[in-house]
Order: C-alpha cells, then sequence, then structure tokens
C-alpha cells in the first residue's frame, strides 16, 4: 500500500506539478495579452489626449474669431442706427427743402406773372410816360436835383458848411 500511496501522492503531484504549470503558462499568456491591449489602450489615450489638445487649440482659435465677430456685429448695428438718425435728419432736411422749393416755386411764378403784367403794361407808349412821370417825382420827393444816385442815395452832400476866419495881425 505504501507503493500505491507512493504512486497515487506522485501522480497528484505531478497532476498538480502539470496544472500548475499550466496555469502559470495560462497567466503568462493573459498577462501578455493584457500587456498589449494596456499598450493599445495607452496609445488610445495619447491619441485622444493629442486629438483633445487640437480640440481645444481650434476652440480657442473659434471663441476668439466668435468675440471678434461679435465686436463686429455690435459695431455693425451701432453703425446701422448712426444711419438711421442720419436717414431720419435728411428726410428732415429733404422736407424743409421740398417746402422752401415749394414756396421759392410760387414766388417765381409770382414774379413771372409780375414781369408779364409790367411788360403789357410798359409796352404802351401811354403806359411808359405815366411810369417815367411817376419816377420823376419820386426822385423829386426823395430830394435829389439832378445829382447821381448810388444804391438809393445821393452820392453828394446836400450842403456844404465853409467858414473863413481872418489872419490876425499883419507881419512884415
Amino acid at each position: 500500500m505504501k507503493i500505491l500511496r507512493n504512486i497515487i501522492v506522485l501522480f497528484l503531484a505531478s497532476s498538480l506539478f502539470f496544472l500548475t504549470f499550466k496555469y502559470i503558462s495560462f497567466l503568462r499568456e493573459n498577462i501578455t495579452k493584457l500587456e498589449g491591449q494596456r499598450q493599445s489602450l495607452l496609445q488610445e489615450v495619447e491619441r485622444k489626449k493629442v486629438l483633445i489638445d487640437r480640440l481645444n487649440t481650434k476652440n480657442l482659435a473659434l471663441k476668439s474669431y466668435l468675440k471678434a465677430s461679435y465686436k463686429r456685429l455690435n459695431k455693425s448695428f451701432s453703425d446701422l442706427e448712426n444711419e438711421k438718425l442720419q436717414n431720419e435728419q435728411l428726410k428732415a432736411q429733404f422736407s424743409l427743402l421740398k417746402a422752401e422749393n415749394s414756396a421759392l416755386l410760387d414766388e417765381k411764378a409770382k414774379f413771372t406773372q409780375e414781369n408779364e403784367d409790367l411788360k403789357v403794361k410798359l409796352s404802351s407808349i401811354d403806359e411808359l410816360k405815366k411810369a417815367i412821370r411817376a419816377l420823376k417825382h419820386r426822385v423829386q420827393v426823395d430830394g435829389n436835383r439832378g445829382f447821381v444816385v448810388k444804391d438809393g442815395q445821393p452820392t453828394s452832400v446836400s450842403k456844404v458848411k465853409i467858414e473863413v476866419t481872418p489872419v490876425s495881425g499883419n507881419k512884415q
């Protein structure tokens, strides 16, 4: 029995040794696989970090571009408001000029009519003689007795005052 027991112990010991060897070999294979997976995951993490850095850089550039665009947009809105105000002012000025133009056109029509009336009136000799008499009468009333007139005012003085003072004592 001792031999049988020794054989069984030897069989169990060799089985245990074989199983331990197989288990160690299995663990080594798993460790190798896990190490490979670990390396690929580390590479993947490194690629993701690089990608995240690129995206962060691009994000910063886009943020600065967005800020610049926002400033330009605000300036454009401000310019638009200024242009609207200027447009309103120009419309008001245009309305005033239009009213002034209308008044001037009315005045022109009045003067044109007056001119036509004077042409009709002064085209006859009798009316022309009456106008000349009225002008002469007006000149006499104003005090102009044939002197030259400039801008409706006589150019010569109407009275001249001359003072004569005797020289005192004779010197010889």
